[in-house]
């Protein structure tokens, strides 16, 4: 047996060492100073591992979302990445990309893309919420919460956007891996904690293992399709 087959035996005979070399990896790129926060896409900070950014563009191909709405912009790199790839998919023209945040940068407010919709303010605000479904008018597609990342308000997006989700599309909640799973165990109860308790009482979602064959992703307990 040659080195590679023998540490493809090792692997698949010992999940619990491919577990640990996943999470050592993890915890190693995330802790990193010069890593996943200095990427950028065209010229936008994009704080995403490039493993998560690949399955949002596999699966919005593959659905090909009415909308596609984040909470929590940041420096605008995750949006304009959105919109851009609706571009390349040739998708209509007025399907748009939705950004809430509690402040929006002065980075973020200089995108200039056609598709981008900004909107200042928490997200869990019924104004807020108002005019986000202003702008969908009854469209259901894609929602990626990425904003403040406790338990509480997490779950309190998750309830309300629900709903804006196209049967077979997704609710991706973002760093799922705080509080210990494996990163940062001194956050406390974060986005993890809150699709738990999602998950056991919602019918209408199951957690996806899309990002597995990768091994590792920053939201792996929260790429959430809609089954009904």
């Amino acid at each position: 047996m040659n080195k590679h087959n023998w540490m493809q035996a090792v692997l698949q005979e010992n999940s619990h060492v491919s577990r640990w070399i996943s999470n050592a990896f993890h915890l190693l790129y995330y802790h990193a100073s010069n890593t996943w926060q200095k990427n950028t896409f065209l010229g936008y900070p994009i704080g995403q591992c490039p493993f998560d950014m690949q399955v949002y563009q596999e699966l919005i191909f593959q659905t090909r979302p009415s909308f596609i709405s984040q909470t929590g912009v940041a420096q605008g790199g995750s949006i304009l990445y959105f919109a851009s790839l609706l571009d390349l998919m040739g998708a209509e023209a007025d399907i748009p990309v939705i950004g809430i945040d509690i402040r929006l940068s002065d980075k973020a407010l200089n995108i200039n893309h056609p598709r981008v919709k900004l909107i200042e303010g928490d997200s869990t605000e019924p104004s807020v919420v108002d005019r986000v479904k202003s702008i969908l008018r009854g469209r259901k597609g894609m929602v990626s919460l990425d904003s403040d990342h406790h338990k509480e308000h997490v779950l309190a997006e998750m309830k309300i956007y629900k709903s804006c989700v196209a049967i077979g599309s997704y609710l991706v909640v973002e760093d799922t891996n705080l509080n210990g799973h494996p990163v940062k165990p001194s956050f406390g109860p974060g986005p993890y904690e809150a699709v738990e308790e999602f998950i056991q009482a919602e019918q209408n979602f199951l957690l996806d293992d899309v990002w597995k064959r990768n091994r590792i992703s920053f939201h792996q307990h929260g790429w959430l399709k809609r089954i009904g």
